[in-house]
């Protein structure tokens, strides 16, 4: 059996994988996702958060695992787990990249994506805040009622300055650890043809397929599940 340990996404917390995780866990895996710093129930003032402080809560998790784990990712923090591969890749069985950004070295997500989500800003706390009408549109566009207003009430505003903080990657270290991408091919937030040109620039094992918008673990939980138990019992 393997330990999964799973990193939200921008404005989101550990909640998001509570849908997933009993269908892991009733087949004997291990799961454990966390609150990144200012996100979630995390307290941390967001003028304090950066990509460094996220890389760091994780690590720190991880290093507390006695067993190298699946390190799974969700957009924004696919730039997380990638950093956290360089930093510790002999703690990391295999990244899972669930539409997430793939970095390239010296990249930001500012970097990656054009536009960004549609939000306002608020400059004394140095977050961004989801406007109503993009979450339902564009963010889980094919997701029930039901999971939409769960999701409207559990997100928080999000830090900004993990958007403009750069990764550092090395083919020794981030490269040699394996991972798949999973790709969702009806995805408004980050489109499926970023998705594919992100991919592209690094040797995945696998490239799974679900069509789903960019919230999987609501919209095609049962499908998800079903990517990562496959990514479980696949030999490294």
């Amino acid at each position: 059996m393997n330990t999964f340990l799973f990193v939200h996404g921008a404005f989101q917390g550990s909640w998001c994988w509570d849908q997933i995780k009993p269908s892991l866990q009733q087949k004997g895996h291990t799961v454990i996702a966390i609150d990144l710093p200012g996100s979630g129930e995390d307290a941390t003032p967001p003028q304090d958060v950066s990509l460094e402080s996220y890389v760091n809560k994780v690590v720190t998790t991880i290093e507390k695992i006695d067993e190298p784990v699946i390190l799974v990712g969700h957009s924004m923090s696919g730039m997380v787990i990638s950093q956290v591969a360089e930093n510790i890749p002999d703690k990391i069985k295999k990244l899972v990249y669930v539409c997430a950004f793939v970095p390239e070295n010296g990249q930001a997500i500012s970097d990656i994506a054009s536009g960004g989500p549609k939000a306002t800003f608020d400059e004394k706390n140095q977050t961004i805040t989801l406007m109503e009408e993009f979450i339902a549109e564009d963010m889980l566009n094919e997701s029930s009622e039901e999971d939409l207003q769960l999701f409207k009430k559990k997100i928080r505003p999000q830090p900004v300055q993990p958007f403009e903080d750069q990764v550092s990657l090395t083919n020794e270290r981030f490269g040699r650890v394996p991972s798949v991408y999973i790709e969702t091919t009806n995805d408004r937030s980050i489109p499926v043809d970023l998705q594919r040109q992100m991919y592209a620039t690094k040797p995945f094992e696998r490239i799974y397929t679900l069509d789903a918008d960019h919230f999987p673990f609501y919209s095609r939980k049962k499908e998800l599940v079903d990517c990562l138990l496959d990514i479980a019992v696949t030999e490294r």
